[in-house]
């Protein structure tokens, strides 16, 4: 996993340093509680990302999600504020762990991931959608997608957001009415038609 802030250098770039202590403070007390309770290990913090293994692809998913709601109360509470937008990105594979570090093309990948990941999104790849329980959380399939350094399009999904879920309603309420409509303007049809032939039939037969 990758965990960075979103337009960290405009974020940080007018805070004295007060404030740009503050602000690293918040995003690593949530990031760690989480990381924690997910039973995710971080490996190193670099400027402002996080990169953490865990040993279940589920727990890993739901760790990113509870990160985005965490940070989404955290916004709606400092409104007046520079809002602290994160973006987190997942990958699964073989890695190479050494002198506290880890190497390998699954860290790569999930570099890669994260730089397609916008603000407020939790993506992950193919081999973590394979690995994980589907039945926990909702998610969209974004396609497959050309990474530089990939050989081959690498297939990725998002984690369903709120934002999502009211889309989801307007269109349910916009398909409800449109069918709604559909059927006044039939019974509107039937009803000019209906009278269209008993005219027909007066003038004909007297």
């Amino acid at each position: 996993m990758f965990v960075d802030i979103v337009s960290y250098t405009k974020t940080t770039a007018n805070l004295d340093r007060e404030n740009f202590n503050y602000l690293h403070d918040v995003f690593d007390t949530i990031c760690h509680k989480f990381f924690k309770e997910h039973e995710g290990k971080v490996i190193k913090k670099i400027g402002d990302a996080f990169l953490v293994t865990f040993k279940s692809a589920t727990e890993a998913v739901l760790c990113g999600i509870n990160l985005q709601n965490s940070f989404y109360e955290y916004n709606q509470k400092h409104r007046k504020q520079d809002p602290l937008k994160i973006r987190v990105a997942l990958h699964s594979g073989e890695i190479l762990h050494r002198h506290g570090d880890i190497y390998g093309d699954a860290v790569n990948t999930a570099a890669r991931v994260e730089g397609i990941t916008k603000a407020n999104h939790v993506v992950f790849s193919e081999p973590v959608y394979a690995a994980m329980n589907k039945n926990e959380m909702d998610y969209i399939y974004l396609g497959a997608k050309k990474l530089k350094g990939l050989q081959r399009p690498l297939k990725v999904f998002r984690v369903k957001t709120k934002m999502d879920e009211i889309l989801d309603r307007k269109k349910r309420t916009r398909k409800f009415f449109n069918k709604i409509k559909r059927k006044i303007v039939g019974v509107v049809v039937l009803g000019v038609v209906v009278i269209a032939i008993f005219l027909l039939v007066k003038y004909l037969f007297g």
